[in-house]
């Protein structure tokens, strides 16, 4: 006897559908063949099961931000319902639902004095960021967003509902904690806080024309940054957006962001030389709550058609710096909205003490990211001007970090870990889904 589906079971001619699966990266329509809503963890059991019956392939969203195929011929299970986030002061721990968003995790944290590592953007899913490693403002001072994670419930292909930890099924945790995608589906992530209540950050934009001095300022500068402190620099092409400041609307600028856990004093000593590098159309930066984190790199939060590409780089000599002016810098006729270089190194590089690591990208020293708008008439070119960036750094390269693999990339996430990796994270994937149901399950956000 078939396993019915017991939430909300959508198909292309239902009104809800559009809305059921619609992705905050809007460049692909999502077309899978039924959508389920789960509203709670029996839910997702209940059609992971049947779909296992009906020999279906199973795929996974939750905010859709990495969405970089159709989904068509799956069954997608949705888990933004899932989104219940409960703190115990106490152990300093989140429960979060599966697809909880970090703002939802700083709304509950922030009152008990406590912060999560999340991203660059608190609109962001936290179970996927983890899932893929997880990379933010403060994991140089504490690590990826999987080095914090404690527990993680998930349904695998059998339906079975598990939790595993680092004693419980500790090779599927493992996998999870930066294997990114292909286990299952997470309904649950148990993930530690920390007692932090401000920082000193915010941004600084300069105008576009003195992004090489600041750029090669900026890669001279991080080597005197402690590990409490994070950094990041982007070449910005701003839209004639009117909700921008009005220095900034249709601006090219270079984005300096910075976070930092010590006092403003400090913090202020530390961005002293950036400051001087030249007149800023408008700095930021500045004591503000844990809350308000936001703003340090101050990410688009609404949904839009893109294209992007990303890598890691294991150095950043002034050659390279040279080599992505050429392709992003001043005097470039260009769609790319943004191509950004962000420090890693600090907490991140340690690896934590697990019998594996999935997380990729502890060895590299730097981040890279491309994005250009797929509205016409740039759609055209968007994709060729974000691999123009990527191309550029291939001499530094040295990998990716999954949460940042865009449509450039296409979801191939095999190249991002070493062969060892690669080969756990296989065999995991194989141990507990032998048929393949998460075949298609691309990438989870």
């Amino acid at each position: 006897m078939t396993t019915s589906i017991t939430a909300p079971a959508l198909l292309p001619a239902d009104p809800a559908y559009a809305a059921a699966v619609a992705p905050f990266v809007t460049t692909v329509t999502p077309r899978p063949d039924m959508v389920v809503e789960a509203r709670s963890p029996a839910d997702v059991v209940a059609a992971v099961r049947w779909a296992g019956e009906e020999g279906r392939a199973v795929t996974v969203q939750a905010t859709g931000h990495q969405l970089v195929t159709d989904l068509a011929g799956s069954v997608l299970i949705s888990t933004r319902h899932l989104d219940d986030v409960r703190v115990d002061p106490a152990t300093r721990t989140a429960v979060v639902g599966g697809g909880a968003q970090w703002k939802q995790v700083i709304a509950a944290a922030v009152p008990h004095g406590l912060a999560p590592v999340g991203g660059s953007s608190s609109g962001v899913g936290a179970a996927g960021f983890c899932l893929g490693g997880g990379h933010g403002p403060l994991s140089r001072a504490l690590g990826t967003g999987a080095d914090n994670v404690r527990r993680i419930r998930i349904v695998t292909a059998d339906g079975i509902e598990r939790d595993v930890d680092a004693t419980r099924e500790p090779d599927l945790f493992d996998a999870l904690c930066g294997g990114k995608a292909g286990f299952g589906v997470v309904t649950e992530i148990e993930v530690a806080l920390h007692p932090i209540t401000r920082l000193y950050g915010g941004g600084i934009f300069f105008p576009g024309e003195a992004s090489p001095q600041v750029l090669h300022t900026w890669r001279e500068w991080i080597a005197t940054l402690p590990e409490d402190a994070s950094t990041s620099v982007a070449l910005l092409r701003l839209p004639p957006d009117p909700s921008l400041p009005p220095p900034l609307q249709g601006a090219f600028v270079a984005h300096l962001r910075f976070a930092h856990l010590g006092t403003a004093e400090e913090g202020a000593a530390l961005l002293a030389p950036m400051r001087a590098v030249a007149t800023p159309i408008a700095d930021m930066v500045d004591e503000m709550p844990f809350a308000a984190i936001d703003a340090v790199h101050a990410d688009p939060t609404e949904p839009m058609p893109v294209w992007d590409d990303s890598a890691t780089l294991a150095t950043l000599p002034a050659e390279a710096v040279d080599a992505l002016l050429t392709v992003a810098g001043p005097g470039v006729e260009t769609p790319l909205i943004i191509a950004e270089l962000r420090q890693l190194g600090g907490a991140i590089a340690r690896r934590p003490d697990r019998a594996h690591d999935a997380v990729a990208g502890r060895d590299a020293g730097f981040s890279l990211y491309a994005l250009a708008p797929m509205f016409p008439p740039v759609a055209a070119i968007a994709p060729a001007a974000t691999k123009a960036v990527v191309d550029a750094m291939r001499p530094w390269t040295v990998g990716g970090l999954p949460n940042f693999q865009g449509l450039g990339s296409r979801g191939r996430l095999g190249p991002l870990w070493d062969d060892a990796t690669a080969a756990f994270l296989t065999r995991v994937r194989e141990e507990y889904d032998p048929a393949g149901m998460f075949r298609t399950v691309g990438l989870m956000a």
